[in-house]
């Protein structure tokens, strides 16, 4: 592959890994507006997200799989035409089951963003060039967040919040079109397996019974767990415990997020010369003493925003050295049924990261201690994992 054809890559597969950022950090803002327009409460605006977190797992349990079938070209246009005709749905919600339903469908279908980018990778390249591709993409994914937020507050300032799902439309077409025109198939057809519910649920038990995947995705869990958390609880925090304003707590969110995209970049050009595995133990203790940080600064009572961005820059910093790697290292075993093992990798990521901002929430008492002890146990599971499951792992591993 030429220089050029890599670089088209890496910005085709970083737009599309952008669309669930995209899809969530934009609406943020605009819950109260939607609660009252209509004409419910903002607890049952925020299900509507929930609706969103259970379809991309679902997606990626059920759909992502058809792409091992039938090629990743043809399932990640199906996609993106369904999450363009959802986020059409939700511009034209009259009810907040209409947006749930909406929501549910459109988070079903982010698994050509989230999933068929990551397994494009791996029927590229092994498990060193495929980290390597991974962590360069989100360099570009790793922007979304940052300026998403600033795009919902302004649309939603300008011309209400159902233009935000205006801007998503506009995305998802953008892509599908960049897609169709610009992206190549990774996976010929004498490559392709045959799949019915009988052989998804034999590579589910295969996927399970790795080792290497569940030492990798333990790493994966922790950490974003960490982030689920933080994004669940954060703005509480700042907002109304901190008392700063929702401007404010944007440019903390954007700052921190900025360590993701600046990590990812050094982590791909340091990944063929140090490997995967010693990215993820520096991520691992950088994540560690982050979280310890972030939990002793409360415990002494440092109660401001500084308290809490600083060592969450570093816990960012370390998911950039993780996630990329900890997921190659997760699909290395499986060659031809990437896009299996990559679906059932995000269903159970998104299932963890969900139910950990579940606890996050009930455990919330208006103070940031739920939220960083949380964090803290994260980071230092993620090290455990590190030394107890990964380091351990043979080179045959690998392979069985």
């Amino acid at each position: 592959m030429t220089r050029t054809n890599y670089l088209i890559l890496v910005i085709l597969l970083g737009i599309l890994q952008a669309i669930p950022p995209f899809s969530i950090d934009t609406s943020l803002a605009a819950i109260p507006a939607m609660a009252t327009d209509l004409a419910t409460n903002a607890g049952s605006i925020q299900l509507t997200l929930s609706a969103y977190v259970f379809g991309a797992a679902a997606g990626q349990l059920v759909l992502s799989p058809l792409s091992d079938r039938y090629g990743r070209k043809v399932m990640m246009l199906g996609g993106l035409t369904a999450y363009i005709i959802a986020a059409i749905g939700c511009i034209y919600a009259n009810s907040v089951e209409m947006l749930a339903a909406m929501r549910f469908i459109q988070g079903s279908s982010t698994f050509a963003g989230r999933i068929l980018p990551r397994a494009m990778a791996r029927d590229l390249y092994d498990r060193e060039e495929a980290a390597k591709l991974l962590s360069f993409m989100a360099v570009l994914s790793g922007m979304a967040p940052i300026v998403a937020p600033f795009i919902g507050a302004t649309l939603l300032e300008a011309a209400g919040w159902r233009s935000i799902f205006v801007f998503m439309v506009g995305y998802g077409v953008m892509t599908l079109i960049l897609v169709a025109l610009f992206l190549k198939e990774t996976l010929p057809p004498e490559r392709r397996i045959q799949l019915g519910p009988a052989t998804m649920l034999s590579n589910l038990i295969i996927v399970i019974r790795n080792r290497a995947f569940l030492s990798y995705g333990a790493c994966i869990f922790c950490t974003m767990g960490g982030l689920m958390c933080f994004l669940t609880s954060s703005s509480s925090i700042f907002i109304q415990y901190f008392n700063h304003t929702p401007q404010e707590y944007a440019y903390a969110f954007g700052g921190i997020m900025i360590a993701y995209s600046l990590f990812s970049f050094i982590a791909g050009r340091q990944v063929s010369r140090l490997g995967i595995d010693r990215l993820i133990h520096m991520g691992a203790a950088i994540g560690c003493i982050s979280g310890i940080a972030m939990w002793g600064s409360a415990v002494a009572c440092i109660n401001n925003a500084w308290a809490i961005t600083i060592p969450m820059f570093g816990y960012i910093a370390a998911l950039a050295f993780i996630l990329p790697q900890a997921t190659a290292g997760a699909l290395s075993p499986f060659g031809d049924m990437a896009g299996s093992a990559m679906s059932n990798l995000g269903f159970i990521q998104t299932c963890i990261a969900a139910s950990i901002a579940a606890l996050a929430g009930i455990l919330y008492d208006g103070t940031q201690m739920p939220m960083v002890t949380i964090i803290a146990v994260l980071g230092i599971g993620t090290l455990a994992s590190y030394y107890g499951l990964v380091k351990p792992l043979k080179k045959p591993a690998y392979e069985t």
